[in-house]
Formats: structure tokens, sequence, C-alpha cells
């Protein structure tokens, strides 16, 4: 028995489970084709927002996975979903992320205001980039002391890179609520939007349990309302797992959407997190064919 087969399908973390800067990791690529052969249902959740989700289906591509754009789902796309939904067509925003994450703010009809025009700002979007630079805090900040809707992408507080830990979404996000003095709220892992997102993506709904609510961006604990994931046409239940690097928003977040949690640790000692406890540990996704002991 392999630990995939206990399973119908899998939404799938990028970053430090399937590639590192986007070169991906040992096995992954024979994993994934292995799984998505099978029959396996597979989608990406990530909280990264540096590339658009046809993008990160690009380098899968190119690295031999044969995925389709639909099947990628990322924090960025939730965040902007959410703008829209909240604040109707062409909200006024300060926006900050990578270049790839501004297109798609432009290509969803949002108004992207520059820095200086922070006062008529409905919506500050926040996303990790590079580039992050005072200018953009103090419009942020700003903005969001003069009652705009303050949303990020994640509170990831890094990001696994091939030379170690860089700054993620979530140490930019800081910054801004600390300037601000405002709490903002997130679109991607943990929250249910994403695993919700994910889990459409490749056909399966959840029927009963909660929604998110603006502010609530921690994990729940246990999995009372996360609901029944089933097939969203013939309405058979599906047993699908969430693996990913991180207990509280990879593992913790996909149990209390509904879904089991896989923790892949790289070969390193497995974290703790004392009210989030995975289903299965694994060190790479080449445990998921590998016959279990």
């Amino acid at each position: 028995m392999r630990l995939a087969d206990l399973y119908d399908g899998f939404l799938i973390d990028l970053d430090g489970v399937v590639w590192l800067g986007h070169d991906l990791l040992p096995g992954a690529a024979s994993t994934l084709t292995g799984l998505m052969e099978e029959g396996k249902r597979v989608a990406f959740v990530t909280n990264s927002p540096r590339l658009t989700p046809g993008e990160h289906a690009d380098v899968l591509r190119a690295g031999g996975v044969p995925v389709r754009d639909e099947q990628m789902v990322t924090a960025a796309s939730t965040l902007i979903g959410m703008a829209v939904e909240r604040l109707g067509a062409a909200p006024r925003v300060i926006a900050i992320g990578t270049d790839s994450f501004l297109a798609q703010v432009d290509m969803a009809g949002i108004v992207r205001l520059a820095l200086d025009d922070w006062k008529q700002a409905e919506a500050v979007l926040v996303s990790g980039h590079i580039g992050f630079n005072y200018g953009e805090l103090r419009a942020a900040a700003m903005a969001a002391r003069n009652g705009a809707l303050l949303a990020a992408t994640g509170r990831d507080p890094t990001m696994p890179m091939p030379d170690g830990l860089w700054p993620g979404t979530g140490s930019v996000l800081a910054a801004i609520e600390t300037a601000a003095e405002v709490k903002g709220f997130i679109t991607g892992k943990p929250e249910r939007r994403i695993f919700d997102a994910g889990l459409a993506a490749i056909g399966a709904a959840t029927t009963g349990g909660g929604n998110d609510k603006p502010g609530e961006d921690d994990p729940k604990d246990g999995r009372d309302g996360g609901g029944v994931i089933t097939d969203a046409q013939s309405g058979s239940p599906l047993r699908m797992a969430m693996i990913g690097d991180r207990l509280d928003t990879d593992v913790g977040g996909g149990q209390a959407a509904g879904v089991d949690g896989i923790l892949v640790t790289g070969g390193g000692p497995a974290a703790e997190h004392p009210d989030i406890t995975p289903d299965h540990v694994i060190e790479s996704l080449a445990g998921l064919l590998n016959p279990q002991g």
C-alpha cells in the first residue's frame, strides 16, 4: 500500500515541496506525472504572489510536468477576486507586488493608484517583492489609516529559496500593519477561500462547513467546520489531502478546510506546532508513491 492509494486527489504547495526558487526538487516531476497518469486529481495551491497562474504552470511544464493553467491556484488570484467581490467593479487600490502581480491587478479591471494618491484608495493589496521600499510602506500605511481595506496574499514570514529563507509577504504585511496600526487579513493559506478554489479547480466541492471571515486568518483547530469533500457533478465523496512544508498554513489550513494534511520535511526534523498534527509525514513528494512499511 502506498500513501497515494489512500486518496483520490491532492492539493499541493509549490515552494519547498515541488521546487526551490523554481528549480524542481529531485523526484518531483516524476511523482507529479505519475499521480496524474494514475488519474489522481491534482491542483497546486501556493501563497507565492511572484508569478501568474500561467507562469507557474510554465515552470512545471518546462520541467516535464503536463499541467494546465487551470490547475494553478495562487494567493494573488484569490486576493484579487476578493477585492472585486467586496468592493465592486473597478475599485481604486494601492497595490504592492511583483510585475506579474500588478499585471493581474490591471487585468481584473482594478484601478491601480499612484502611491501619492493613497487618499483615494478603497483597499491596499499586498504581496511580497524584492523591490519593497519606504515609499510603498508609507502609501500603504497612510491608506490603511485612512480607512482603506488592508489585505494580503499571506502571512508566511519567509519563503524557501536555494540559499536559505528569504523574507516573505508576511514580513512586508507586518511592516505595514505596524506603521498603520491596522490589522490586515489574508486570502491565501491557511484561509478557507484558497482551499475552496483549489478544490474547485479539480472538480471537487465542499458541502457544509463555514467560510472564512475577514480578519480570521489563523488555522482552525480541528475539522468540524471543514465540511465534506465531494465530486462537484456526481456528489460522490472524495478523499483529498493538502501537501505542504508548513504546519500552520498548509497542514492546519487544509485540515480546517476538510482535507487531510501531509507534511513534507525535506529530510530535516518535522516542525512542531502545539495545535496541529499532520495526518502523514514524508520526506519528499516521492514518498507518496513509495510502499508504506
